[in-house]
């Protein structure tokens, strides 16, 4: 079967190193109780479950995923419709024969990217808050991938609720000592263009120093921008410091409180 999406595309290939990256110890933004609750949502009414991911595989993609969960043959798993995929599920859940653990490791990161709406996959990545470290991983695979360049993310970055934009918010967070040094590589250098600016202070130094806030701005709009998120879409203000296991299938934990 084709993917969905392709990975050989810029886009395709950021959100696998992402959900690559949140599997692992260090990367962990959401776990897999929260990959679970997302993407096999149980509390519906009568116990009824949203089903999120398996809707989205074709028969040859998920057959072989449930079979392997030992809840359901290979051949049946393969002729099973939606309906009957969501029930086997749901049933060997309730029954504790799968759980979040399992769920999420059949799930690999390249299924989920491969076959799944790329905008439902944001929306549980980004769910209502991130730590800052996870913010700056993004920020810099955007660059890798040139998703992002020096003059989008000069223009989106914002801090202060959107009070200081550009250098100054990049400058709110510097020593004197840093401004004067990054001020004097840019006499250096005589190039004043938002590449020279981010050269002459250094794009790892610029995602290590720049406030948390700040550089949730940027992802934020870079999101907009290749529309993982709505265009009018409203976000936290701020990154948290542990949301493991805050719930991003809540349509009120996408946006703040007023």
């Amino acid at each position: 079967m084709t993917p969905r999406n392709d990975r050989a595309l810029a886009l395709s290939a950021f959100c696998l190193e992402l959900e690559t990256h949140r599997r692992t110890p260090e990367g962990r933004v959401r776990d897999a109780d929260a990959f679970l609750q997302f993407y096999f949502r149980r509390d519906g009414e009568e116990g009824a479950a949203t089903d999120r991911v398996f809707l989205h595989l074709p028969p040859e993609v998920r057959g072989p995923i449930i079979s392997a969960w030992r809840i359901r043959g290979l051949k049946s798993a393969l002729r099973d419709d939606d309906d009957r995929v969501r029930a086997v599920i749901h049933d060997a859940l309730d029954a504790g024969d799968l759980d979040a653990a399992a769920f999420e490791s059949g799930l690999t990161a390249t299924t989920v990217i491969d076959y799944l709406p790329l905008v439902e996959w944001w929306r549980f990545w980004r769910g209502a808050a991130l730590p800052n470290a996870a913010v700056q991983k993004a920020l810099a695979v955007a660059y890798e991938r040139r998703l992002i360049d020096d003059r989008s993310f000069l223009a989106t970055v914002e801090g202060r609720s959107g009070k200081l934009k550009g250098t100054d918010a990049v400058a709110d967070t510097l020593t004197k000592d840093d401004v004067i040094g990054w001020v004097r590589g840019i006499h250096a250098s005589g190039d004043a263009t938002p590449s020279g600016i981010v050269a002459a202070r250094g794009w790892e130094k610029m995602l290590a120093k720049t406030s948390p806030d700040a550089l949730l701005s940027t992802l934020d709009a870079f999101a907009r921008k290749v529309h993982l998120a709505p265009a009018s879409g409203r976000q936290p203000s701020a990154p948290m410091s542990s949301p493991l296991t805050a719930d991003p299938s809540r349509d009120d934990e996408l946006t703040p409180h007023a």
